[in-house]
């Protein structure tokens, strides 16, 4: 902008406190979007922090989540193998009180 106004300086042109005033306007300008600039720039950097942060943040979540769907997955397997445990237990035990009444009705031996 401002090579654009030294450009428009004719002789016996334009006033010169326009041109003054002009310029002055120019580089405001030129400041405010240096400024706009730097603050894009800045902000986009700590977006992209912000990104990754997010990301391994994410990362240990979904590892928690793994970890703890494995446990789960082990703890069902575990609970399942005790109750078959807990079935033939039963049926031995039963097995074994219908063995017991039988001897005691006929004092014959369990077989």
């Amino acid at each position: 902008m401002a090579a654009q106004l030294s450009g428009m300086k004719k002789p016996g042109g334009s006033d010169a406190m326009e041109l003054r005033s002009l310029a002055a306007r120019a580089a405001n300008a030129e400041r405010r979007l240096n400024n706009a600039q730097n603050q894009l720039v800045t902000t986009e950097e700590k977006i992209a922090a912000m990104n990754q942060k997010n990301a391994a943040a994410d990362n240990k979540w979904e590892a928690r989540v793994k970890e703890y769907e494995a446990r789960l997955k082990a703890a069902e397997e575990r609970v399942k193998r005790e109750r078959q445990g807990s079935k033939e237990r039963v049926a031995e035990l039963e097995n074994s009180l219908k063995c017991v009444s039988f001897t005691f009705r006929f004092w014959g031996r369990c077989i």
